[in-house]
């Protein structure tokens, strides 16, 4: 924190322009080696957060590099909380390395990925979930992924773990008085009224760990996997989908042996697609690994596409389909819809539990617009962004399960009428797990994890 660094915050490559960011205590006398602005200002004088034009200068023979914009950030009005400087240049690997080059030469350190934001978090410019929110922004890859990212980046998600924070801030300093003052003690009406704030209390951060499976889809996309029977038309609906030839089609059952993962885009959620081999009973050394793949990528889809051959009774390959399929969330489709229908629709439902069984077929693509829909529809659960908050981090969802464990068993521990030092232990538990998604309570470990996955030069 007591150096400077820099890196190229824009992508490898020519382009337009390219960016070079300084951060720390060295950045104006770096720029001032460096930098002439037109107007023959020293960089130190000149106004923070304005466009100044000049050249950049290499110093050991007083040639011009390129012409420069440069831009002037003092702390703490800057991303890092530090004393920025921006140099936009004109765009190109070359000319952008060798301004680096020059940077580094007058003291600067070469950033690692993350190292800006990183900084800006230890500054109190953005607290823990704010600066992971940067990274979402970076990588959103539909509109439903951005608007999330940029509520957490404004504060909406730190907002609210605040205010649960706080509420439980407050009960601990009732339980410490109590825990000081034994004489005084806690009467049945205090404990009455605590119970009852823990319980909403921890009804609100429950509501935010069942968010997760909705904000998971947001930030990384639906996945769903294909299954049924051999020979039922899962490669020709994963083609179809796709709307080109990805996967081979042959009439003979157990063609596809593995999986093979695809993304589509479907208005604007991004949805993988695993196509697998077939279950069936009494199936080939070979291809009885593919089926256990197809378990395997059952387990770890958020949704089933479980599909029958509607031209064809069900047999007992179906039988097995529908044991591995009856507790997953799942879409039912009825494939082949272009031969007559022999399938009995109704005894299938009451089967599979499932209220409808989507009609379609894959060779002519007659509905797969309304499979469509149904997919953009089971990816919102009938919600739409900035409707409500949702976390989608998997260790923002393991802390506030963990704070919700510890708040229930400080419910447990009032209703049993256990000593205050007991039902201290598990709040103070509580407010570490909330901590260190905020960043009030973390170590090192954390950070190094949280920012690896950082581009350089953010």
């Amino acid at each position: 924190m007591n150096d400077t660094i820099a890196a190229i915050a824009t992508p490898v490559g020519e382009g337009g322009i390219h960016i070079i960011r300084i951060s720390g205590p060295e950045a104006v006398a770096i720029a001032s080696a460096l930098f002439q602005p037109q107007d023959g200002k020293q960089v130190a004088d000149l106004e923070p957060q304005k466009v100044v034009y000049g050249n950049l200068i290499d110093p050991a023979n007083g040639q011009t590099v390129d012409e420069v914009l440069l831009i002037r950030f003092r702390a703490p009005h800057s991303y890092t909380g530090e004393d920025v400087i921006e140099i936009h240049g004109h765009g190109g690997a070359y000319v952008s390395s060798k301004i680096l080059q020059l940077v580094l030469g007058q003291g600067a350190r070469l950033a690692e990925p993350g190292e800006f934001t990183r900084r800006a978090f230890l500054n109190g410019r953005l607290d823990l979930s704010q600066a992971e929110a940067v990274a979402d922004v970076i990588h959103a890859a539909s509109d439903k992924a951005l608007t999330s990212a940029l509520a957490q980046l404004k504060g909406k998600l730190s907002e609210k773990l605040n205010t649960l924070y706080d509420a439980l801030v407050q009960v601990l300093a009732q339980l410490e008085a109590a825990i000081d003052f034994p004489e005084e003690g806690l009467e049945f009406s205090q404990k009455q009224q605590l119970e009852q704030r823990i319980q909403g209390t921890n009804r609100e951060i429950k509501n935010l760990v069942d968010s997760y499976r909705q904000g998971k889809i947001y930030r990384e996309g639906l996945k769903v996997a294909l299954v049924g029977k051999p020979n039922v038309g899962k490669s020709s609906l994963l083609n179809a989908l796709l709307k080109e030839d990805r996967a081979i089609v042959t009439p003979h059952p157990g063609t596809t042996r593995d999986t093979l993962e695809e993304r589509v885009r479907i208005k604007d959620i991004h949805i993988t697609i695993v196509d697998t081999a077939g279950l069936r009973h009494q199936a080939g050394e070979i291809e009885e690994h593919g089926i256990e793949r197809t378990r395997h990528a059952l387990a770890q889809a958020d949704l089933a596409l479980v599909i029958f051959d509607g031209s064809q009774a069900l047999d007992t390959n179906d039988a097995l389909l529908i044991k591995e399929v009856n507790e997953r969330r799942k879409l039912v489709l009825l494939n082949k819809s272009d031969l007559p229908t022999v399938i009995n629709k109704d005894s299938l439902l009451k089967q599979v539990k499932s209220a409808v069984a989507l009609p379609l077929s894959a060779t002519t693509g007659q509905g797969l617009e309304d499979l469509h829909e149904a997919l953009y529809q089971s990816a919102l659960d009938g919600k739409t962004v900035g409707e409500s908050l949702v976390i989608t981090r998997e260790r923002h969802r393991q802390a506030l399960a963990e704070a919700h464990a510890a708040l229930a068993r400080v419910s447990q521990s009032l209703q049993e009428d256990r000593s205050e030092d007991l039902i201290a232990v598990d709040l103070n538990a509580a407010l570490e797990h909330l901590g260190g998604i905020l960043g009030k309570t973390f170590v090192d470990d954390l950070l190094d994890q949280i920012f690896v996955d950082f581009c350089i030069g953010k």
